[in-house]
């Protein structure tokens, strides 16, 4: 063991010695720290932003002065998605999907206002992020870094003679790698202030996640270590060595998640906004127009509705029976809606599940779907503040569909637009909608990213086994 410290000393000497070693070992700090300060300061404002645009909607909704309850349905109401604590870590697929949801009657829209649309391309390859600067740009440095770790030793003459002193080739080895793996914790460094800094009032167990999303990273750059100073090891020339870890590198890191993304959309097809707005309205449509309580659709529930109170005629019926007809039909079109945004879900899941199976093709896919999964900033995280913000949605609509049931007769619901006079009647106070609870939206348990992140970590392990075993191969076939 004291050979495998000699040797990383020594490198790390050579290091100090050398002007690019020290370049690129200063760049790697740098950016990691660049990167650090930006998505801190960016997340930061997004929250910020996101906290007082929902204010600002809450305090814009609860001051609408008196109206009738389905002007409200239509009236309509903003819900925004509060950045997760760790997203300053992982901003993950945030930028790519919306963040706020303009919630109304009869119809659930989809999520708007992605960062990534408003800022072009460039934002779509990839944030400038701590998970981004570990994930794609650390493993290119260490392969600028330590592409000629063991091929300088054979270019200068100089493995002959630590062989011949006894030293062993695995001692080698591991020296040269535990050299190199020192600065992947300088890398990590940033990452851990950052997460303790953002977690320090986290009420979601987002702590618990960081130091196994540390691990992560500390495996995912240990994989990229072992695999350099491997390939470095079995070649003969440093120029060999660095064409092959520069080909690997565009393969892993650029090429297989393109590829992935691109096999997920081509086996998993799914319907344009267009088709499915089609499909939902002629489903819907079936249904009845909730308007119109002449509608044939409400046949049946006219008929029920006098049968269950004993009368002949619905302006008998001790309720408003088109706010009645407006509650029945709202559900009827929410089954409707959350069976066409299950049916969504599902297959961006599938396409997701294809892109992970991927993660055996590149390491990069299974520390990105692992980081996601853990930051909550995966595809998950949005499912849930889409199935969240249904629910807001349902539960306020139906809450005003009540009112009008409960607080006007029918006579005078239909005759609301006859003069002012009869609107008036129909115009509920408007403690009814200030009194409306705010939304809140809970994350997802640490137990629940676990999970979902368990099979891309064990990935992970098995990349990093693979990577070891690589090492004992190249020990015993390593190039003189």
């Amino acid at each position: 063991m004291r050979s495998v410290f000699l040797i990383a000393s020594d490198e790390l000497r050579y290091w100090c010695r050398s002007k690019m070693a020290w370049t690129v070992l200063l760049l790697l700090l740098l950016v990691s720290v660049c990167a650090t300060v930006v998505s801190n300061a960016e997340i930061s404002l997004r929250t910020q932003e996101r906290l007082k645009q929902q204010a600002d909607s809450d305090a814009i909704f609860q001051a609408q002065p008196d109206r009738h309850p389905h002007r409200m349905v239509h009236y309509g109401h903003y819900v925004y998605r509060p950045a997760s604590p760790l997203a300053v870590i992982d901003p993950g697929i945030d930028s790519m999907v919306g963040t706020t949801i303009f919630l109304e009657g009869h119809r659930q829209n989809t999520a708007t206002f992605a960062a990534a649309r408003e800022t072009g391309l460039l934002a779509r390859f990839g944030n400038f992020s701590p998970a981004f600067v570990l994930q794609s740009l650390a493993p290119l440095l260490l392969i600028l870094c330590g592409f000629a770790s063991v091929t300088r030793e054979k270019e200068n003459n100089t493995l002959y003679q630590l062989i011949g002193q006894g030293t062993g080739k695995g001692s080698l080895l591991l020296g040269k790698s535990l050299a190199l793996g020192l600065p992947t914790l300088l890398a990590l460094l940033p990452l851990l202030l950052l997460g303790l800094i953002a977690t320090d009032n986290d009420d979601f167990d987002f702590r618990q996640s960081l130091p196994i999303l540390l691990l992560a990273y500390f495996v995912y750059l240990a994989f990229w270590v072992l695999v350099i100073v491997s390939v470095s090891a079995l070649v003969r020339t440093s120029a060999q060595s660095l064409s092959l870890l520069l080909a690997l590198w565009m393969v892993s890191i650029v090429l297989m998640p393109r590829i992935s993304s691109t096999t997920a959309n081509e086996v998993i097809p799914s319907l344009s906004q267009t088709e499915t707005n089609l499909r939902i309205a002629e489903a819907m449509r079936s249904e009845g127009d909730g308007h119109n309580i002449e509608d044939s659709a409400f046949d049946d529930l006219r008929s029920r509705t006098l049968e269950e109170y004993g009368v002949e005629r619905i302006e008998a019926l001790p309720f408003n029976y088109r706010g009645f007809v407006a509650l029945r039909a709202e559900d009827a079109d929410t089954e409707v809606l959350n069976r066409f945004a299950e049916e969504r879900m599902a297959v961006e899941l599938e396409q997701k599940q294809v892109i992970d199976s991927f993660s055996l093709l590149s390491p990069l896919i299974a520390i990105r779907a692992f980081s996601m999964a853990l930051t909550g900033t995966a595809l998950q995280d949005h499912h849930h503040f889409l199935r969240a913000a249904e629910d807001y949605r349902h539960n306020m609509v139906q809450s005003f569909n009540r009112l009008q049931m409960t607080g006007m007769t029918l006579a005078d619901d239909l005759a609301r637009n006859q003069d002012a006079e009869s609107g008036l009647r129909t115009r509920l106070d408007a403690s009814n909608w200030s009194e409306m609870p705010v939304f809140e939206l809970q994350p997802l348990a640490h137990s629940q990213r676990w999970q979902s992140s368990a099979s891309t970590g064990l990935t992970l392990v098995l990349w990093l086994l693979a990577a070891v075993a690589l090492l004992l191969f190249s020990a015993k076939r390593m190039l003189p």
